[in-house]
């Protein structure tokens, strides 16, 4: 698994999960993106978790990250800019080669909008905007919401709509 998460080029990168509510990672991604923070002249730091986070899904049964590791980072951006720094606060599954994944509570604290046409990942700045103006007509634009969990849905059974509008639209 871990094998396939990885750039080919073999340098660093987090996946972008809005199916994980939070960050987390094995501790062997995090050592690889504190190394690489140190050869750029970063300092990584951890810190032990007032009490362990349990988590389930991404690996043995359940696991237990002590750690919180607060890790910087750099992002490369698309325009004449440069790079991006800062840090990534994550817990970490001891003993896992689990990826790092960049979670729903991390991306909407961003303001994270996805364009998944072109791969390219915005984290919007503090104004207002209206995505609506700049897409072409006949987009059509649906509403998430947070199921208690606090997973992103969208909501897929609204039949009894004021005024059902037919797309024939194929999500496969």
């Amino acid at each position: 698994y871990h094998i396939h998460t990885r750039l080919r080029d073999g340098r660093p990168s987090i996946i972008v999960d809005p199916g994980s509510v939070g960050n987390l990672c094995g501790d062997a991604w995090a050592r690889e993106v504190a190394k690489a923070a140190v050869r750029g002249g970063h300092r990584p730091t951890f810190e032990r978790r007032s009490e362990p986070l349990r988590v389930a899904g991404v690996g043995n049964g359940f696991q237990e990250c002590a750690y919180d590791c607060k890790l910087p980072v750099a992002f490369k951006q698309t325009s004449e800019q440069g790079t991006s720094l800062g840090s990534i606060t994550i817990p970490s599954v001891p003993n896992s080669q689990l990826p790092g994944l960049l979670g729903l509570t991390a991306l909407r604290r961003n303001r994270a909008i996805i364009d998944f046409s072109t791969l390219k990942v915005y984290f919007a700045g503090p104004g207002d905007y209206d995505l609506d103006k700049g897409l072409p007509p006949g987009t059509d634009v649906f509403q998430g919401e947070l199921a208690p969990s606090g997973h992103l849905v969208l909501p897929c059974c609204e039949f009894e709509s004021e005024q059902p509008v037919r797309t024939d639209q194929e999500l496969t």
